[in-house]
């Protein structure tokens, strides 16, 4: 797998855009999500309110913001995350990308889960 290609698959896959981190720092979402960003800071030392728009351009905590952004959209739901890339793709389009393209998500996913 090249450089290019797992750029575009974290691209399409964790990537938080500003809205989506912003979310994850307003006063609801910081009350609703105060378990899991308890969690972040014990198992981490990552103190979720002090975090900064440019700390996401690390992986880890790109990928927290990604989780605690799905978890707060996704509260009131008692479904878990999806196994299959299928509907992993159905649930991206649905709470993460809405605008994204559920064939270009299975085909990277496909991709990863093959090399």
């Amino acid at each position: 797998m090249t450089n290019m290609q797992r750029s575009t698959i974290y691209e399409y896959s964790v990537q938080v855009d500003k809205k989506m981190f912003d979310t994850t720092q307003r006063t609801l979402p910081t009350f609703v999500l105060l378990k899991y960003t308890m969690d972040i800071r014990e198992k981490f030392d990552i103190d979720w309110s002090s975090v900064e728009w440019k700390d996401l351009r690390k992986p880890l905590y790109s990928a927290l913001g990604a989780r605690l952004y799905i978890l707060y959209k996704r509260r009131v739901s008692r479904d878990s995350i999806p196994r299959s890339i299928d509907h992993q793709a159905e649930f991206w389009h649905s709470y993460y990308r809405p605008e994204g393209e559920k064939h270009f998500f299975n085909t990277l996913a496909t991709k990863f889960e093959n090399r």
